[in-house]
């Protein structure tokens, strides 16, 4: 298979663009304003910086040391021995750095995602369709748009949920990312309120939404990856019918977030006994230029991993050949004990509800490579009015920033098209796959995922799709 001739623009905001784009005619102003899951940090210092120590602890004085030197402590992770600290100089991180038992310091600049996820307004005809719908619906195929998601069918999810796989309550599926519009009809109930977090604490709610708790979604892309995962399928049908969603905000109103804030969410997530954590967003750096970013991206996750939770992320919507990528690393994408996915979609589609062609075509803007791939799903390619993106949920929370257009005019959907939405079909297909097996073995939740895929591309694994695209029904063993 050839590698598609095409990238997502890249927005120049952070001061270090991703790679693989060069090569690339460029997009539209239109595809420059969409907005992808990847992010590299700005080399520049901005007073924030990860701390990542010796060994997996935080020692007992360093909020003292910190003090001294000017700054304060936004999150200490003892259990991985990493820290975020904010308010110092340059000056004061290299003293900071000479000191016993530190590993690294590295800036933590706050990072901006860089090109892909679209979400635009929804044709007339999509949205004069939208009707009230019953509160109880009995199976996701009931779902009013379900004609539609040609992305579930590609997965063969339908025939779990005919063979009474609908998910399972004591599942729980951490989505870190902008937050989940908890209110939002189709997600009602399914969203732990009491232990759900935001660690972006500037991002006050607005004061006509002052009553909605501190992780809604202002954003949008937070309720979109979490509708892929579950739903009460009223409107939209998820993987799930019965799950429970942590909502674990690490990405503010403009969908910007940290890299301690990621870490410190998947901290998090396994701590609160989430089973699968769902990151469609990431960053990357230059490996030898960023040991600490490797080490605490790898302390997190193994550390998720050894608490029972499979931790799924994206590969970026740059196009990029991972396999020829320099000293490049994608994190939380390439660390050992995570699932990458890649994103798959449509090449043609007759109108609104299909009929679709080749809906397991690599999308083009995915990046890929076989050292970093582990498995494709469905993210949606095209342009709106095309029909070949991917059905996903508005928060009820618009603002000026959100993402979606289609959201800031109050529609209940828009259409997407992403690596961020391939991500959340793997974690949706892990929780049916915990409600099966049991909890607390991410190993084998990973195994049966890899060994159920359909073998896509060339023979075993595949620089684009992995071990193939997943299979929900092969993998709960419903057929061979």
């Amino acid at each position: 298979m050839k590698r598609h001739a095409s990238c997502i623009l890249t927005l120049s905001l952070v001061g270090l663009s991703l790679q693989g784009c060069q090569d690339h005619p460029a997009l539209t102003e239109a595809a420059g304003q969409r907005m992808l899951a990847a992010s590299v940090a700005s080399p520049a210092s901005t007073g924030r910086f990860i701390v990542v120590f010796s060994s997996e602890r935080v020692p007992a004085d360093f909020g003292a040391r910190v003090a001294q030197l000017g700054g304060s402590i936004e999150n200490a992770l003892d259990s991985i021995g990493v820290a975020t600290v904010t308010g110092l100089s340059d000056a004061a991180a290299a003293e900071l750095s000479a000191t016993a038992h530190v590993r690294a310091v590295e800036s933590d600049a706050i990072t901006t995602p860089q090109g892909g996820e679209a979400a635009e307004d929804l044709p007339e005809q999509a949205a004069n369709d939208i009707v009230a719908v019953a509160d109880a619906i009995a199976s996701p195929t009931a779902a009013q748009f379900y004609a539609r998601q040609w992305n579930l069918r590609a997965v063969f999810a339908p025939e779990a949920w005919a063979a009474g796989y609908l998910g399972s309550r004591d599942v729980k599926v951490a989505i870190l990312d902008t937050g989940i519009d908890y209110l939002n009809p189709d997600l009602v109930g399914l969203v732990d309120l009491v232990h759900s977090k935001s660690f972006v604490p500037e991002d006050v709610m607005p004061a006509r939404y002052a009553d909605r708790l501190p992780f809604s979604d202002l954003f949008w892309h937070g309720t979109a990856v979490a509708s892929v995962v579950a739903s009460n399928a009223r409107v939209l049908a998820g993987l799930n019918q019965f799950v429970t969603l942590l909502a674990v905000k690490v990405a503010d109103s403009t969908n910007n977030h940290t890299v301690g804030r990621l870490i410190s969410g998947i901290v998090y997530a396994a701590d609160q006994g989430a089973d699968v954590i769902n990151l469609s967003r990431g960053s990357e750096r230059h490996k030898s230029q960023s040991p600490g970013f490797v080490a605490a991206f790898e302390r997190a996750v193994n550390y998720a991993f050894r608490k029972g939770a499979l931790v799924v992320s994206v590969a970026f919507n740059d196009a990029a050949d991972l396999d020829h990528n320099g000293n490049i690393v994608r994190m939380p994408c390439e660390a050992a004990n995570a699932m990458c996915v890649s994103a798959t979609g449509p090449t043609g589609a007759a109108g609104i509800n299909g009929p679709w062609v080749d809906v397991d075509a690599i999308a083009p803007y995915s990046a890929f490579g076989r050292s970093a791939v582990s498995v494709a799903a469905p993210g949606g390619t095209g342009d709106v009015g095309q029909f070949r993106r991917m059905w996903v949920l508005c928060t009820t929370t618009p603002t000026q920033t959100t993402g979606a257009p289609a959201c800031r005019a109050r529609q209940p959907v828009a259409q997407g098209a992403g690596t961020s939405f391939a991500a959340p079909h793997v974690a949706g297909l892990a929780a049916l796959l915990v409600a099966q097996l049991g909890h607390g073995n991410p190993a084998l939740i990973r195994a049966r995922i890899l060994q159920s895929a359909d073998d896509l591309g060339d023979p075993g694994v595949d620089p684009y799709y992995g071990k193939g695209r997943i299979n929900v029904a092969r993998a709960l063993g419903l057929i061979n």
